[in-house]
This record gives C-alpha cells, sequence and structure tokens, in this order.
C-alpha cells in the first residue's frame, strides 16, 4: 500500500466514534434522568408537606373548635349546677358579667388564668374539667321543689328561683320570685334580652332608670332587661312573682 494512502492514527474509525457517541449519549441520558428524579422527588416532598400542613391546620382547627364548644357547654352546666347566676360567678372570679356570657356562649375562649378562677369559683379544676369522663346531664322534663336553682345567696331576702332541667336547648328561662317584706333586688339590674312577668301575691315596684312602677297582684309588666332595673318590695307581707326572660342566661 502506498505510504501516503497509510491510516493516520489519531483518525477514529466508524465504529470508535460510534461507541464513544454511544457512551455520551447513555452518559447524557443518565444525568436527564437522575435531575428528572431529583425534580420529581423535590416536588412529590413538597405536595406531601403541603398537603400535610393543610391536613395538620385543619385538624387543629376542628379540634380546636370542639374545645371552644366544650368549654363553653361545660362551665354553663357548672354554673347551673352550682345554682350560681352569671353575675355571681363573675363578681367571685373577678369578671365581668358580659364575659360570663361570652364565654358560655362560645363566642370567645378564655385564657388559662382566666378558666382557673372560674373553675375555682365553681369548685373544679382543669384537670376534671377536661377529663375524659365528663358526662353531660341528661335533661328532665319533671322540675321537682327541690330541683329549683336558687339564684341568690342563702341569706338573702330576695329569692330567685330558677326552672332548670338540665337542657342545652332550651330558649326560654324561667324563674319563681319571693321578696320578703321590704326587700329588693341589686340596684340597677342590667342583662341583655326581655324579661316578662306577673304578680301572684302582694305588689311590687319595678324602678326602670328614672321610671317608676307599681305592680299589685295580677298584674304583669315586659321590659327590656338592657336597661338597668331594680324591683322593691315595699309592703309588711311577703310578695311573689313568676316571670319568664330571655335568652335562658341569667
Amino acid at each position: 500500500m502506498p505510504e501516503n494512502h497509510k491510516p493516520n492514527s489519531t483518525t477514529k474509525s466508524k465504529a470508535e466514534t460510534a461507541v464513544t457517541d454511544s457512551d455520551n449519549i447513555e452518559n447524557d441520558v443518565d444525568s436527564v434522568d437522575d435531575k428528572d428524579a431529583a425534580d420529581i422527588d423535590i416536588e412529590i416532598d413538597d405536595i406531601d408537606d403541603d398537603e400535610l400542613n393543610d391536613s395538620e391546620t385543619a385538624s387543629t382547627s376542628e379540634a380546636d373548635e370542639s374545645l371552644k364548644e366544650d368549654i363553653g357547654k361545660k362551665i354553663n352546666q357548672l354554673r347551673l349546677a352550682k345554682g350560681y347566676s352569671q353575675r355571681k360567678l363573675a363578681k367571685l372570679s373577678g369578671l365581668t358579667n358580659t364575659s360570663i356570657s361570652s364565654i358560655e356562649r362560645n363566642k370567645v375562649s378564655p385564657a388559662v388564668n382566666t378558666l382557673k378562677a372560674i373553675l375555682t369559683v365553681l369548685g373544679s379544676d382543669l384537670t376534671t374539667f377536661f377529663s375524659d369522663e365528663w358526662k353531660e346531664p341528661k335533661a328532665r322534663v319533671i322540675v321537682t321543689p327541690k330541683d329549683l336553682l336558687e339564684l341568690n345567696e342563702p341569706n338573702s331576702k330576695v329569692s330567685l328561683k330558677q326552672v332548670y332541667n338540665c337542657s342545652r336547648t332550651r330558649n326560654l328561662g324561667f324563674l319563681i320570685e319571693t321578696y320578703q317584706p321590704n326587700s329588693s333586688t341589686e340596684e340597677k339590674i342590667a342583662h341583655e334580652g326581655e324579661e316578662i312577668g306577673t304578680v301572684i301575691e302582694g305588689k311590687i315596684i319595678i324602678r326602670i332608670e328614672d321610671s317608676t312602677y307599681l305592680l299589685n297582684q295580677g298584674d304583669s309588666y315586659v321590659i327590656d332587661t338592657i336597661q338597668p332595673h331594680t324591683f322593691i318590695n315595699p309592703t309588711d307581707s311577703i310578695t311573689r312573682i313568676v316571670s319568664a326572660h330571655t335568652p335562658t342566661t341569667y
């Protein structure tokens, strides 16, 4: 073979070139596969984290709402079982009547210190309050005299006995009121809602802001209880009244 036709040792054959190209293609494919896999893993991880976070947030929110409802319901039950009015519980726990009402209706959630103060007054504690053994009282149809809840102090000259049957779905409160001679309620009581009553024995004076009304036996009244009012028995005889009010909290 002539010398000028001798293959150049630095020139690659088609076969060698094909092998090299094949190796490069496989390396490129591997590189692409690795990158895609990494991207997929990242996307999956991101999706899983988001879904997990959303799930945890939803679960936490539902748990918070359930807990909030339980707190209001339980405080209401404990208060009524103790025979305390919202005003009395508020006074003894250092809160306002509005605060107690908002907590019982689940409008607000009490801080831990506030809840502890309320439970101390009601003869309970946080451990018992959040126990799984808590049981809701069963609603009664018949309420006997011994089942009536006295809302005033035992030594008070005014007795306000609430007809309470343990039902949380009731929409009407009902009181049997007894006023000893020359007695009166607290000065300028005010609470949300309205009240309707009938004097079944004796006489009563109702003072609403600057107006005064005298009711005799058989007379009835209808008042907006958000207006400051006071009930006064000005006689030397006992006065008895039956009244209904909304909402049921008092």
